[in-house]
C-alpha cells in the first residue's frame, strides 16, 4: 500500500481517513493529507505504540487495517471458520483470477472449502472472493453475485505451485474465483458436457465458449457470463485502489494466458492461475474476458471507491451446509505447501 504523509493527495488518502474515522480518530473525508490528518495519524500511532512520525507506512497501515477494515465492497460475507485460513495480516500487491471447475453457487464453493479436510488434516485452501453465475437450469439468483470467504487482508493457499516462493505468492495475493465448470467435452451427438469425478454434467450450447484455436488441449469451455465479467472488473478495480495493485497499460490477448515468468517470480499486478501453473485452465482466454482486461487501465483512471455499504453483512456460515450437496463445487483448488 502507498506510503502517505502530509501533502499526499489522492484516493488512498480518502481511504486512510475512512480507516482513521472507523478506528476512533474521526476526520473529514477528502483526498487531501492535511495538518488535521497528520494530527490524527500521530494520535493513532502514539496510542498503538508505533513510531510517531505522522507517516503512514507498512506498520501503521497494518494497525489501521486490523482496527477499521470492515468494508463490504458489495460482497456478502460467508466466512470460513478461523482455522480454514491464515488470519494474520499480510501486505498485498497482486490479484489472481481463478475459476472453480464447479457449478453456479458461490456459497457452495465456500462450503466445500469448509468441508474438504480429510481426517487429521487442515487444508486452508480458498480465495477471498467467489463470483456466482446463472445455473444450468437458468436461475440467475447468483449470477454476478460475490461472496466473501475471508477478509482479503488475510490469506489462504490458492495457487498450489511447486515454486520455491509458493507460500509468498499466496500470502501477498488476493484470489478471486469465478464459478465455471471450465473445459468441456463434445459428444458425437454434438452435446457439450463436463465430466466430473462421479457424474456427467450436460451444458447448454448457449453457455459454451468455442475458441478458434484449442488452448491447453481444450476448445470448449463453459463461458463466463456477462454479469460475472462485469463483477470481476469491479472487484479488480476496487482491490487495486485499496491495495495499490498496479494495473498495466497492456494489450492482453490469448498468449497472455500462458505460463509467465514474471508471475512466477512474484511480480505485482493482475494474473491468472494458468500464469503460474501449466496444468491449469483458469482462467481461459474467452474474448469477452480479454476485452474486460484490456479496459482495466482506462477504467481505473476514473474509478472511485464506493463507501455506500460500510459493514459486511453475513448470511449464515459454510459449516451449516449439507456436505453431501457440496460435491463438485470446487475441484480446482489444491494444497501444495512450500
Amino acid at each position: 500500500m502507498k506510503t502517505l504523509r502530509k501533502g499526499s493527495f489522492d484516493s488512498s488518502v480518502s481511504f486512510l481517513k475512512n480507516l482513521l474515522s472507523r478506528s476512533g480518530y474521526p476526520v473529514e473525508i477528502s483526498p487531501n493529507f492535511d495538518e488535521r490528518t497528520h494530527e490524527k495519524v500521530v494520535q493513532f500511532q502514539r496510542a498503538n505504540f508505533l513510531d510517531v512520525d505522522g507517516i503512514v507506512g507498512k506498520n501503521t497501515w497494518e494497525k489501521l487495517m486490523m482496527a477499521g477494515y470492515k468494508f463490504s465492497w458489495g460482497a456478502t460475507n460467508f466466512i470460513l471458520e478461523d482455522d480454514e485460513f491464515m488470519n494474520d495480516y499480510t501486505e498485498k500487491d497482486t490479484i489472481y483470477l481463478h475459476h472453480t471447475a464447479g457449478l453456479h453457487r458461490p456459497d457452495y464453493t465456500i462450503g466445500w472449502w469448509e468441508n474438504d479436510n480429510k481426517p487429521g488434516t487442515l487444508n486452508r485452501v480458498g480465495t477471498s472472493f467467489v463470483i456466482g453465475r446463472k445455473s444450468l437450469e437458468g436461475d440467475d439468483m447468483f449470477d454476478g453475485v460475490t461472496y466473501r470467504a475471508f477478509n482479503e487482508m488475510f490469506w489462504a493457499h490458492h495457487l498450489g505451485t511447486r515454486l520455491k516462493n509458493n507460500t509468498l505468492l499466496n500470502k501477498k495475493s488476493i484470489g478471486i474465483e469465478i464459478c465455471s465448470l471450465g473445459p468441456l467435452q463434445k459428444s458425437r451427438e454434438g452435446k457439450f458436457y463436463f465430466q466430473a469425478n462421479s457424474k456427467t454434467i450436460e451444458v447448454p450450447e448457449s453457455e459454451v465458449c468455442q475458441l478458434n484455436t484449442p488452448w491447453r488441449g481444450h476448445q470448449y469451455f463453459q463461458k463466463y457470463t456477462d454479469k460475472q465479467i462485469k463483477e470481476c472488473e469491479r472487484l479488480i478495480l476496487t482491490l487495486a485502489s485499496i491495495f495499490d495493485v498496479p494495473l498495466k497499460k497492456f494489450k492482453y490477448d490469448s498468449s497472455w494466458f500462458n505460463s509467465n515468468e514474471e508471475a512466477k517470480s512474484g511480480a505485482p499486478g493482475v494474473w491468472t492461475h494458468c500464469n503460474v501453473r501449466a496444468d491449469k485452465t483458469d482462467c481461459f482466454p474467452q474474448p469477452e474476458f480479454i476485452a474486460m482486461l484490456n479496459g482495466l487501465y482506462s477504467a481505473y483512471q476514473d474509478f472511485e471507491l464506493d463507501y455506500s455499504e460500510f459493514e459486511s453483512m453475513a448470511v449464515g456460515a459454510p459449516n451449516q451446509l449439507n456436505k453431501e450437496v457440496l460435491e463438485h463445487y470446487a475441484e480446482d483448488l489444491e494444497l501444495i505447501e512450500n
